[in-house]
């Protein structure tokens, strides 16, 4: 080899270690600065004896940095008859994979999110203070 294609050859190289050590990828879904929301019905039980519905409104705005997401979540029981909103009481750390897989915990467990995008929607399972799962609940963007 001669000293201009020795020259390429090794820049192309270091380009390669480089890129191979900064955990970037094209495919990494950017939800910085993004609001999802959805509605979906908790169901609990009232003094062991009757089963109450109660209609939620779960919203949740993003932070990102690369794989690492945090979001503030504003939840909201609204019956018609009286609404009880916790307001950005509840803050969620967790982390976006390259598959679009995204798992949300607060740090009191007051509220956890597990679910993945699928094409324009937010689909997962919301925990509620650990013992009121609901699942497929879907979440769309608002802003």
């Amino acid at each position: 080899m001669t000293g201009p294609r020795k020259l390429v050859a090794s820049a192309a190289l270091l380009v390669l270690a480089l890129a191979a050590c900064i955990p970037v990828s094209p495919f990494l879904r950017n939800i910085d600065g993004q609001t999802w929301s959805a509605r979906f019905e908790v169901e609990a039980q009232v003094a062991g004896v009757a089963n109450v519905r109660l209609p939620v409104d779960l919203a949740l705005t993003f932070s990102q940095r690369l794989q690492d997401v945090t979001a503030r979540a504003t939840l909201q029981y609204d019956t018609g008859i009286f609404r009880l909103q916790t307001g950005s009481l509840v803050d969620l750390q967790g982390r976006l994979g390259l598959d679009d897989h995204l798992e949300l915990r607060s740090g009191s467990n007051v509220l956890a999110f597990d679910g993945s995008f699928v094409g324009e929607k937010l689909v997962g399972t919301v925990s509620i203070a650990g013992v009121v799962p609901v699942g497929n609940v879907t979440f769309t963007r608002t802003r």
